[in-house]
């Protein structure tokens, strides 16, 4: 596929949720880092003139250019691209869906393996961000930091001594860093101890959130979970809050929760599993919702064991894959609305006969 400005697409490339041997892939599916920065004498976006939206972006396209080599990042302008392409970004979590429907100048910066990108002109005028599989938080904060490095060796960014560096939103100003993790918390749901979850994350200034961030809500069984405060912190500490003071409890919950099920709930999961496995190999249209729900529950049975001719990178490309513009792509951009159903069960199905 050939985007707008010629820059070659492969979105079957590098699932974010994808790898084989990921750490503790069977709880946690990725883990994101993101820095959150301004340039020094720009008003914040929400406050910018189109010129300084256009000059912003172009001296980013500079330093772009400039460390090309470095981290070899390809610059893609969001008004160049068609429509597909920025739909497709966003649900592999690429861009925000605020940056793909402005209307301002803005671009995003891609790495080639399509898990690192840098948005520019989004809430804050650069937002660097490192998408890896399992849990890896500390290979993304490492990651994001080092082109943060790169960058401030060319322009200086927005920065008070006391406050640190100055963001749009109050809520990101000090470190500018966001760390999440999306989990799969199947087992904790049915024996009804979510709500462990949720006071553990509020008792360590975490937010939960369903399965696209802020304001949705869960679909099979997939949270996220990220840091709320970031002022009187260094990025370490907010990573490692996440990672080795939230994470290890959280994991063992869901993996007692599944031993019980499996002890007590035996023949319920085991229906549960082949009526799902049943329903997406046999369905001729599926909606979005249901068929996350049923990858959902049939991930939940490769996990415990119920299902060994089925695989973990399968299930979790399928949950990237069956989005709308990730089928346009496969089968066509035409396709209309009301046909998207059948495509998603043909793929569906034409995936788990593979396995």
């Amino acid at each position: 596929m050939t985007a707008g400005n010629n820059m070659k697409i492969d979105p079957v490339k590098n699932c974010p949720f994808n790898r084989e041997n990921s750490p503790f892939a069977d709880v946690v599916l990725s883990s994101r880092a993101r820095l959150a920065r301004n340039l020094d004498g720009f008003p914040f976006v929400n406050r910018a003139s189109l010129s300084d939206c256009r000059e912003v972006a172009s001296l980013v396209k500079h330093i772009c250019d400039d460390i090309q080599e470095k981290e070899d990042l390809e610059w893609v302008n969001l008004d160049e691209l068609d429509n597909l392409t920025t739909e497709l970004f966003v649900e592999r979590h690429l861009v925000s869906s605020t940056l793909a429907h402005a209307s301002h100048p803005r671009a995003i910066a891609i790495g080639p393996e399509l898990s690192r990108s840098v948005m520019i002109n989004e809430e804050d005028h650069i937002r660097i961000q490192s998408l890896r599989p399992g849990l890896q938080l500390e290979e993304a904060r490492k990651d994001v930091d080092t082109l943060d490095l790169r960058i401030e060796e060319i322009i200086a960014y927005a920065f008070d001594e006391d406050l640190g560096f100055l963001t749009a939103c109050p809520t990101n100003v000090g470190t500018g860093a966001r760390f999440s993790i999306m989990l799969h918390l199947p087992a904790l749901r049915i024996i009804k101890d979510l709500q462990l979850v949720r006071n553990a994350c509020e008792g360590m200034s975490l937010a939960i959130r369903g399965y696209q961030g802020e304001g949705s809500k869960a679909i099979a069984d997939l949270y996220q979970v990220s840091n709320q405060v970031t002022l009187g912190y260094t990025e370490e500490q907010l990573c490692s809050v996440i990672a080795n003071d939230f994470l290890p409890s959280v994991i063992k919950w869901e993996r007692e929760g599944r031993k019980t099920i499996l002890e007590n709930q035996f023949s319920k999961l085991e229906d549960q599993t082949h009526r799902s496995l049943g329903l997406l190999k046999n369905a001729r249209m599926l909606k979005l919702h249901e068929a996350m729900q049923c990858l959902g529950n049939i991930r939940l049975g490769v996990c415990t064991g119920l299902l060994e001719n089925v695989d973990l990178p399968t299930i979790n490309k399928l949950f990237i894959e069956i989005h709308p513009s990730h089928l346009r792509w496969e089968f066509g951009r035409d396709i209309p609305d009301d046909k998207l159903a059948s495509f998603r069960s043909e793929l569906i199905r034409e995936k788990l006969q593979k396995c």
